[in-house]
This record gives structure tokens, C-alpha cells and sequence, in this order.
């Protein structure tokens, strides 16, 4: 048993095997397969389940399930099955997020990935930026966060708006780990999506926002607007104020770089 785990809703064109390109790594893989080939991918995985739907709600499922499992390690990284990125940078990417004592946290994306959200891209030279959103695409917790949150994830079939409700439950560092960036090699709105025409992005956060009255969801509210408020450099660290203005820049000039860059497959 390793000391960290990923739980992966994956679909028959899953990248995970790039995941597990080699044999030595700090984590351990729970599959959890939505596809329609019996035992699929079966034989990638520590841990294997066969289940259709949506991610959020299967996931919160499997985690009543399997809490007994899951509870013996030290994070967890609920990834996407579209994302590109080996071994290495995912062994890297769990130890700083224990090493800087993170609760929540994200890999950055490259600048050739598909976002929805430009402060997610990868900022160059940059180690780590400790802020106040991750995304719902990859989202890291410490098993100290993920049970305190846990319940939300069948909140939202689609998982729209947990990501704006998850910082307000968080006591700890939520950061963007640059340094082990992924690619985000297909267009929002993946198979999950087109397997369940079901889901309902923006009637979920109606209901979450139902759920929860006392915190507001809307990204364009103040306190959910992006913010750095402070970031480690290879060569040094910012102050808040410091942190707070770079990040700003940071995203203009991501948005101008990301829209020059190929995307990935393009």
C-alpha cells in the first residue's frame, strides 16, 4: 500500500495508462470504470469497480463504500480521464502537496490544454501558488479535507459549483502546483457528458445554492474571484501584496499565450 491514492471515473478512451508508466510510484489507482466492456482496465488497477453515471455522485458512492480503504491514506487526487501526464510528475506533484502541507490543491494545466478558467494555467518558474480556487477537474485533498467535504460530492451531478463551495469548507492552504503540470487533451465537456445528456450544469448550482444559502456560489462574486495571495518561485518567495498584482498579470498574460498556443491534437 502506498501513501497516496487516485479515483478515476474513466471512460474506454481514458489516458490513465500514462498515469502508471512505470513500476515506481507513491500512489495506488482505484478505477472506477463507466464504459460497457466487462472488466476493463481492470488489471491497471489497485482497486476496480464497474459503474455508470455521472463522476460526482458515483464517486461519492464509492468513497461510503470504500471508506475503510480510503481513510488509510494521506490524499487523494480525483482526476479527470482526459488529462495527459506521467508517473513522475504525479509521485512529485503528492509529495509537495504534503510537503508544503496543502488541504486542497490542483496540478496547473499546460498552456497547450483545453480550460475553462485561465488562472489554471501553468505559470513558468513558478514551484507553487497558494490561492483560493481549484477546479473540479483535478482536484487534490488531504484525507483531513476530503472527509469534511465528502458529503458535497453528491450535491451536483455534474460537479458545477463545488469548486466555488469547497474553499468556504476548507480550514488549510489551497494551492496550484505549476511545477507538475498536466494536459487537458479534450474540449470541456467530455464522455461523461455525452454518456449522460442527463446532467444539468447550471440547474445544479441552483440546488447547491439552495443547499447552502449562507455561501455564495457565483464566481463573479468578490470573494470567489481568483486571487494569489502568495506564491514560491525557483529562486524566491512573494509576499501577499506581491503575490496578489503577479497573479494578475499571470492571468492576462496566460489568456494571450494560451490563445497562440496549439491546442493539444489540434
Amino acid at each position: 500500500m502506498n501513501r497516496y491514492l487516485i479515483i478515476a471515473r474513466v471512460g474506454d478512451n481514458s489516458l490513465h495508462p500514462t498515469w502508471i508508466n512505470s513500476e515506481k510510484r507513491n500512489f495506488d489507482l482505484f478505477i472506477s470504470y463507466f464504459g460497457n466492456e466487462e472488466k476493463k482496465y481492470s488489471e491497471h488497477a489497485d482497486y476496480y469497480e464497474h459503474m455508470k453515471g455521472g463522476k460526482w455522485p458515483i464517486i461519492s458512492r464509492l468513497i461510503d463504500k470504500n471508506w475503510e480503504i480510503i481513510s488509510k491514506y494521506d490524499a487523494v487526487w480525483f482526476p479527470d480521464d482526459d488529462l495527459l501526464v506521467d508517473t513522475n510528475s504525479i509521485c512529485k506533484m503528492f509529495d509537495l502537496f504534503s510537503a508544503f502541507d496543502l488541504s486542497l490543491a490542483q496540478p496547473a494545466l499546460s498552456m497547450d490544454s483545453y480550460f475553462s478558467h485561465p488562472c489554471l494555467l501553468q505559470q513558468k518558474k513558478s514551484i507553487i501558488r497558494f490561492t483560493n480556487f481549484v477546479e473540479v477537474m483535478a482536484p487534490i485533498f488531504s484525507l483531513s479535507s476530503l472527509e469534511r467535504v465528502k458529503h458535497t460530492f453528491s450535491q451536483s451531478k455534474s460537479g458545477w459549483g463545488l469548486d466555488f463551495l469547497w474553499p468556504h469548507m476548507i480550514n488549510g492552504k489551497i494551492g496550484i502546483i505549476d511545477v507538475t503540470p498536466v494536459i487537458h487533451t479534450r474540449p470541456i465537456g467530455g464522455e461523461l457528458y455525452k454518456l449522460n445528456p442527463e446532467l444539468s450544469p447550471k440547474m445544479d448550482i441552483v440546488k447547491l445554492q439552495e443547499i447552502y444559502p449562507d455561501i455564495i456560489l457565483n464566481k463573479k462574486y468578490k470573494k470567489n474571484k481568483f486571487k494569489v495571495f502568495s506564491q514560491i518561485l525557483e529562486t524566491r518567495t512573494l509576499n501577499e501584496k506581491m503575490a496578489y498584482f503577479k497573479g494578475k498579470v499571470q492571468v492576462a498574460l496566460a489568456k494571450k499565450v494560451s490563445k497562440e498556443t496549439k491546442k493539444y491534437g489540434a
